[in-house]
């Protein structure tokens, strides 16, 4: 029978040498014990003189697990003389016999007859847990009342310095360049003429840029806005103005604003006059025509050029023979493409909304049919939400959380012990400090995550499903989506879908939706109608993710819609006859379909209109079947032409 591998980890400080807990006295009993058990030592760990208030500061106990998270000797045990010499901060125990549980890996303490694969050991490691809780509260109100005192002292609190600044010893000093430019972006907007995109504009084409992240970019209207609104320019700070975390959502909190240590950039007077044009400029405008139009798709249609996501605009044009305006045109284009945007791309093809909506809207409609759908509804259901997958995505979220401590711990220590003599102190510092706070945002992320599936996983043990739900909704699709309004609609399709793929130019057959990336939402604990998802708040409990290839699905009904020009085509090709544009409308009326009004007809009402002969008729209603505008069961009406 192989032998099980263990490690043995020692460690005294200088006191703990005097009460009889020498290394050599550890070492002997753990090595007894080891062979009494019958267990291969496959790495023995020593820190001499060392205290155990933290793991910092013990390089061979973070080797060990280190080496244990490596999986380098595949060992099944770690053996300690005593939990204290294991640890003596809750807070890092329980941590450090986490990962040992996520590696399937043993703590026995053998002096204490503490073994962690025990019922008794288990109950241990629980109490460790519930004072380890209370001590990380304790050390995140420390943190966070430390950040907010320094604001009170008008101190910047840490993280990226807001352009026209740079951190020098964590505190804020002005870039000259950087605040040449925010001077600019203040004046140019309280001028008479001023506005957030001629201000943007203005400076692309006077050849200024910034840099953001190593590379260089154009002015935007978002950037404009930002500035505008920092109160930190005018020598103000500001403390929960806003978090760092995307889509977490928190409760109130109280926004405080004190006056800064730091330089100002611009003057009272000038921030007062940007303030106030501000907020009479914010004043929502309303819509003149369609006030209940809400654009469907804006934003989840991405550009297929740049990527980035298309957004709805409108072409309305005067009509000056009739002193009025002709039909408004609602088509989607790419916000890149706009000057105030600074062009960053040249994708200038637009798209038709009306037929990219009826088409998306006709894809979902029969969604519930399509085989590969149900295959994902089937996976699903079968293992991203059982408690095997929710317990294994928990280990690997503790992995990087260990991992996460472990680099928070040796950035502190690293930051400790800088030379505050050397000439590279300040710049030392500062790229230390920044790494440290990405690190404490990423501990946050991965807390709210663990919680998040620690629900799931309760839930899931309970056996609560919405995933049929979501089947019953898609099935019954076109009646719910009937009872709603736009925004409802609008709402809907942000729960749904993900992101819509489109072609750069219209196919031959009228396609022009390339795919659908769909992540149906799946919420437990409550009732999943439609009706809930388009007024849904929060993140959804699971996701299920399906991409839709359209190029492989028949072509849409309201993608194969066809112009004037095209059907002419398909009767001239197909039967020899010549048909006027009369013609054609005259049978899309007769047979129900929607004809655009002709805003350059005659005023003149005893015009005498040709009616369209039957063989044209014909071949005309033979064309609309082709491009799916009218059914295969359609027959010809003995009736006059409306």
């Amino acid at each position: 029978m192989k032998r099980k591998k263990c490690y043995i980890y020692t460690r005294v400080s200088t006191v703990a040498q005097t009460e009889g807990f020498s290394l050599e006295a550890q070492q002997e009993r753990l090595k007894e014990y080891a062979d009494y058990k019958n267990l291969e030592i496959a790495g023995e760990y020593c820190d001499a003189g060392k205290s155990g208030k933290s793991i910092v500061g013990r390089p061979s106990f973070l080797q060990m697990l280190d080496d244990i998270s490596s999986e380098k000797d595949q060992i099944s045990y770690v053996l300690v003389f005593k939990l204290s010499r294991f640890g003596r901060n809750a807070a890092d125990i329980l941590k450090s016999l986490q990962l040992l549980e996520d590696y399937e890996v043993d703590l026995i303490c053998v002096e204490d007859a503490i073994d962690s694969s025990t019922a008794g050991g288990k109950l241990t490691l629980t109490i460790l847990s519930a004072v380890a809780e209370i001590e990380r509260e304790n050390i995140n109100v420390q943190f966070m009342a430390g950040r907010l005192q320094k604001v009170m002292n008008g101190g910047w609190p840490g993280g990226p310095a807001p352009y026209g600044y740079r951190s020098v010893n964590k505190e804020l000093v002005i870039e000259p360049d950087e605040a040449e430019i925010v001077k600019l972006i203040y004046e140019r907007y309280v001028r008479e003429d001023g506005s957030l995109n001629g201000v943007a504009i203005w400076l692309n084409n006077n050849g200024y840029s910034r840099i953001s992240k190593g590379q260089e970019r154009p002015f935007t209207y978002d950037f404009v806005v930002n500035v505008l609104d920092n109160p930190i320019y005018h020598g103000k700070l500001m403390y929960n103005r806003r978090t760092n975390l995307k889509g977490v959502k928190r409760k109130p909190r109280r926004v405080l604003e004190v006056e800064g240590i730091h330089e100002a950039i611009i003057t009272d007077d000038l921030w007062q006059r940007a303030k106030e044009k501000r907020e009479a400029c914010s004043v929502p405008i309303e819509k003149v025509d369609e006030p209940d139009r809400v654009s469907l798709l804006s934003g989840l249609i991405r550009c297929p050029a740049c990527g980035k996501g298309l957004i709805a605009l409108k072409n309305k044009r005067l009509n000056k023979n009739k002193g009025g305006y002709y039909k408004i045109l609602h088509y989607y284009s790419c916000r890149n493409y706009r000057k105030s945007a600074g062009r960053t791309c040249e994708f200038k093809h637009t798209y038709n909304q009306e037929k990219v909506d009826s088409a998306v809207y006709e894809i979902i409609s029969n969604l519930a049919n399509h085989p590969g759908f149900g295959e994902a509804l089937a996976d699903a259901a079968g293992g991203a939400d059982s408690v095997e997958a929710y317990e294994k995505q928990m280990k690997e979220i503790r992995k990087e959380l260990y991992h996460q401590e472990h680099e928070k711990n040796r950035l502190g220590s690293e930051l400790d012990n800088l030379d505050v003599l050397s000439e590279d102190y300040d710049t030392d510092y500062e790229s230390i400090q920044e790494r440290l706070d990405g690190v404490y945002d990423r501990i946050e992320e991965l807390e709210v995550s663990l919680k998040r599936i620690r629900k799931k996983h309760k839930e899931a043990q309970e056996g609560i499903r919405s995933i049929d739900n979501i089947r019953i909704i898609l099935q019954n699709f076109g009646s719910f989506y009937g009872r709603m309004d736009c925004e409802e609609r609008r709402e809907l399709y942000r729960q749904f879908v993900e992101r819509i793929e489109v072609y750069p130019e219209e196919q031959p057959d009228g396609r022009i939706l390339k795919s659908i990336h769909f992540r149906f939402p799946v919420r437990y604990g409550g009732t999943d109608t439609i009706e809930t998802w388009a007024h849904a708040e929060g993140e959804p409990d699971e996701r299920i993710t399906f991409v839709l290839d359209c190029s492989n699905i028949q072509v849409t009904v309201a993608e194969a819609k066809a112009t004037y020009a095209e059907i002419k085509a398909y009767v001239l090709q197909h039967t020899g006859l010549k048909v006027s544009t009369l013609y054609i409308a005259q049978i899309k009326r007769k047979y129900g379909i929607d004809v655009g009004e002709a805003y350059n007809k005659s005023a003149k009402h005893k015009n005498r209109v040709p009616i369209c002969p039957v063989p044209k008729e014909l071949a005309i209603m033979e064309a609309l079947k082709a491009f799916r505008m009218l059914t295969e069961d359609t027959e010809y009406k003995e009736a006059d032409v409306i």
